[in-house]
C-alpha cells in the first residue's frame, strides 16, 4: 500500500511540473538510420528526443558517464518555433558493448524557467543486440565503419551557430559573477599525453582487477588509456575510429610502435566484444607493452617546451 501511494505522489509531482512548465517528452528510435533488425555489437544506434515547451523555458542535456555496455557517441541540438511554443530535438548517436536485449536508459534534460527549475526524463528504450562473430569463434571482425550523413550547410551551421552563442554567454555570464576579465590572461600548462596516460595506468594497477578476476573491465580500461592517449598525442580522434581506422591512421602518421600499438588494441577488442579470455600473464603482460609503446612515441622534450611556448 505505502509502494502504491510512493507511485501516485511521484506521478502526480511529474503531472504538476508538465502542467507547470507546459511541457511534453517524445522519444523514439530513427528507424531510417538504425536497422533494428541486424544491429550487432558496435553498432551506431540512433535515437531522437523531442520535447514541446513554451517559448520561455530553456532546456538543457544532462551529459551521463558511459557505462562499460553503452555509450552516447554523440549529440546534437535542434530548436524551432512553433504556433504555440518551442520545440527542442535532441538527435543521439549511441552504441551497445554487450549482446541479447538491451536498454537504452532514460536521458535527463533540466527545464529552466524564470521561476523555477525541473528534471524531465525520456523514455528507455528497447533493442536485440546480435554479436558480430560466432559462438564459437575468438577471431575479431572489423567493427563496421560510421554510417556517413548527407547535410547540407544549415543542417550544420546553425546548429553550431545556436551552441556557440550559448556558450559565449554563459562564459561571459559566469566571469563577471566571479569578477574576472572576459579575456584569461594566460592559458594553462598543457598536460602532456603520456603524462595523463602514465598516471592513469598507475592507478589501473592499483584496482587489482586481475586478482579481483574482472579481466573484461580490466582491458576496457587499458583499450580506453590507450585510445585516449593516441587521441592526446597525435589529434586524432582515435576514442571513436574502429580498428580497421586506427590501422589507417598510425600508418599514414608513420607512427613508431604502430604494430605494437594495433596489436594491444586489438587483444583488447577481442576480450571486450568476443569474450575472449586471455592468459593471467597475458594480461599482466600487455600492460607492460603499452606502458612501452607510450614512452616510445611520446613527444620529445625539445618538441614539449615548444608546445608550453
Amino acid at each position: 500500500m505505502k509502494k502504491i501511494t510512493v507511485l501516485i505522489g511521484i506521478g502526480l509531482a511529474l503531472l504538476l511540473n508538465s502542467f507547470a512548465f507546459g511541457f511534453t517528452v517524445d522519444t523514439k528510435i530513427d528507424t531510417f538510420k538504425t536497422d533494428l533488425e541486424h544491429i550487432q555489437v558496435g553498432d551506431r544506434i540512433y535515437f531522437d528526443v523531442s520535447i514541446l515547451h513554451n517559448e520561455e523555458i530553456g532546456v538543457h542535456y544532462v551529459q551521463q558517464k558511459p557505462s562499460e555496455i553503452f555509450v552516447i557517441i554523440s549529440y546534437s541540438t535542434d530548436i524551432k518555433q512553433i504556433n504555440d511554443g518551442s520545440k527542442t530535438d535532441f538527435r543521439f548517436m549511441s552504441a551497445f558493448f554487450d549482446t541479447g536485449l538491451q536498454t537504452i536508459p532514460q536521458q535527463e534534460f533540466i527545464l529552466t524557467s524564470l521561476e523555477d527549475t525541473v528534471s524531465v526524463y525520456s523514455d528507455s528504450l528497447q533493442v536485440l543486440v546480435h554479436s558480430i562473430l560466432p559462438a564459437d569463434s575468438v577471431a575479431l571482425k572489423d567493427i563496421k565503419p560510421p554510417v556517413s550523413l548527407y547535410l547540407d550547410f544549415w543542417d550544420i551551421a546553425l546548429p553550431l551557430l545556436i551552441i556557440a552563442v550559448i556558450i559565449f554567454v554563459i562564459i561571459i555570464i559566469t566571469r563577471r559573477k566571479k569578477g574576472l576579465a572576459l579575456i584569461p590572461e594566460k592559458k594553462k600548462k598543457i598536460i602532456p599525453a603520456h603524462v595523463i596516460a602514465l598516471k592513469k595506468i598507475e592507478l589501473l594497477k592499483l584496482q587489482d582487477y586481475i586478482i579481483k578476476g574482472d579481466i573484461k573491465y580490466y582491458y576496457v580500461e587499458i583499450s580506453w588509456i590507450g585510445r585516449e592517449y593516441l587521441e592526446n598525442r597525435y589529434h586524432k580522434p582515435f576514442l571513436e575510429m574502429t580498428g580497421y581506422e586506427i590501422r589507417h591512421v598510425l600508418k599514414d602518421l608513420n607512427v613508431e610502435k604502430r604494430m605494437e600499438t594495433n596489436a594491444i588494441l586489438q587483444e583488447s577488442d577481442r576480450v571486450k566484444f568476443a569474450k575472449y579470455i586471455p592468459p593471467i600473464q597475458d594480461a599482466e603482460k600487455i600492460l607492460d607493452e603499452l606502458v612501452e609503446v607510450i614512452h616510445a612515441t611520446k613527444k620529445k622534450e625539445i618538441e614539449e617546451e615548444k608546445d608550453a611556448d
